[in-house]
């Protein structure tokens, strides 16, 4: 199998985990919660300024450790439910998924490949991320805030992008330092994600998502 096969593979055991996760670990309690959290419920209505910020919101309610200190993927492994070896390789990379701000080093839109290098992190390592929908709206004028999840070959995002233009790259390392210190919830990952919830608002690029097929 290469390895855009593998990706898509992987891609829709990783559909499917979400919807399990969500299904069994997170409450309409959690759902609303986490609006408050974003700042987006008003006046007791949810305010969403695209349909994609649903499936944002999903991300949020899955990886990002609000279950006191764990996330959804935790909580789901800790239900012991019989998954398969690929399902177990792809939880336990999910449980560490992080999020980041990227720049876009080279997109090989032949192979569906995405190089980028993390900005707000200690690494200088270069990551090869497969995603075939992205690697055909990115190029090297973009950066990408997204969620990693790292696998033995490649790595995957959780489906959480927000394309931002590099000529405004310094603002926002500027701009989300202030915010992430203005938020101040005592959990950086938290943080990092409202401020980019907000920045990839007032700042963002509009893109389209392709169905894996």
């Amino acid at each position: 199998m290469d390895i855009v096969e593998k990706y898509k593979e992987y891609r829709k055991i990783q559909v499917g985990l979400h919807n399990k996760i969500l299904e069994k670990c997170v409450s309409k309690k959690d759902f609303k919660e986490s609006t408050k959290r974003l700042g987006i419920y008003k006046n007791n209505v949810m305010v969403l300024e695209s349909v994609y910020e649903k499936d944002v919101i999903f991300d949020y309610n899955t990886y990002e450790n609000i279950k006191n200190g764990k996330n959804s993927v935790s909580a789901f492994i800790e239900l012991g439910e019989e998954t398969t070896p690929q399902e177990a390789e792809l939880l336990a990379a999910m449980q560490e998924a992080t999020t980041s701000l990227y720049e876009v080093i080279e997109c090989q839109k032949e192979n569906g490949i995405i190089l980028l290098k993390d900005l707000m992190g200690d690494s200088d390592v270069i990551f090869k991320v497969i995603d075939i929908g992205l690697s055909e709206t990115l190029n090297e004028n973009f950066l990408l805030f997204t969620r990693l999840v790292h696998l033995a070959d490649f790595s995957m995002t959780t489906g959480l992008c927000f394309i931002f233009s590099i000529n405004h790259k310094q603002y926002l390392l500027t701009r989300s330092r202030r915010l992430m210190k203005k938020i101040n919830s005592g959990d950086s990952s938290l943080d990092r994600f409202i401020a980019f919830f907000h920045l990839n608002r007032s700042d963002g690029e509009p893109m389209k998502f392709n169905e894996i097929k």
